[in-house]
């Protein structure tokens, strides 16, 4: 209230991603805005029609390799028991979908999944997939958000599966935020694919990743109907399962190792967050 009286230059900053911000904190910072042209909002992911001037900051990022520091490289050009890595905590109408058309193609009859469906089931993780504080599904329950427990890439998960099925947090087109849910694949050296907004892996070629498009088709990132992007992911990954792993992942050594040693680079960090503090002195030399 201070800064809003006197109109000194001031950062409002969210941890929060931007579809979330705009759903539940978006008049409080609309409101402070039009008292204080001097205001400056930091949010977590883009978005192509937010209704006011923000900029995106990657603290998630930080928060991520922090917690993974220590995560070892993972193998993945040998036998493995499990086909899919497909996890997923809330339940949206577009990740069930997903879900029941890989399971009537037979992708998920030999892979590793978890999901909440409220009232019509939950499904835990096998004890030796699962992190061992959520043995305890009462704990799990009643911190969901458990950092360590989510967060932390767990090797048995990736190093028993072939590749990653990624449902991100945010799915609305051209509203992306890179979570912990493609970040631990990414540490983990895995092939993902992912259900999210469209061009969600165009934002992560922006921000220096790569994807796979030379070897798998991605034509699913750039479908705006979201019903024919859940086909498209489902045609994606039986593709998937009738290919030779190993073969797959000598084809993409390169990318999987470009994209762990960026995920740990503080040089490329730092350069991120200096562009982000040029932004901030921009917005308050207008």
């Amino acid at each position: 209230e201070n800064a809003t009286d006197k109109k000194v230059p001031t950062i409002l900053y969210s941890e929060e991603n931007i579809e979330f911000l705009q759903e539940r904190d978006i008049k409080v910072f609309t409101d402070l805005i039009k008292l204080n042209k001097n205001i400056c909002v930091l949010a977590h992911g883009v978005s192509k029609n937010f209704p006011f001037e923000f900029i995106n900051h990657f603290d998630f990022w930080i928060q991520l390799r922090q917690i993974n520091s220590k995560a070892e490289p993972i193998t993945h050009d040998m036998t493995k028991p499990k086909d899919f890595l497909f996890l997923s905590r809330r339940e949206t109408e577009l990740r069930g979908l997903l879900r029941d058309k890989l399971t009537e193609t037979g992708c998920l009859n030999n892979s590793i999944i978890s999901y909440d469906r409220g009232d019509r089931g939950i499904k835990h993780l096998e004890k030796q997939y699962e992190h061992v504080a959520f043995f305890d599904t009462n704990f799990k329950a009643d911190n969901c958000h458990y950092k360590p427990a989510i967060w932390q890439v767990l090797p048995q998960q990736f190093a028993n599966t072939k590749y990653s099925i990624v449902a991100e947090t945010i799915e609305t087109n051209h509203v992306h935020c890179m979570s912990e849910k493609i970040f631990k694949p990414i540490i983990a050296g895995h092939i993902f694919i992912v259900l999210a907004g469209a061009g969600y892996l165009d934002y992560l070629r922006q921000n220096g990743f790569k994807t796979f498009h030379d070897y798998i088709d991605e034509s699913y990132d750039m479908e705006t109907d979201p019903i024919k992007r859940v086909d498209k992911i489902v045609l994606c990954c039986q593709d998937l399962a009738s290919r030779n792993h190993i073969e797959l992942y000598k084809q993409v050594a390169n990318i999987t190792k470009h994209n762990r040693q960026l995920f740990f680079s503080d040089e490329h960090l730092q350069n991120l967050n200096i562009n982000i503090i040029e932004q901030v002195r921009e917005h308050f030399r207008k």
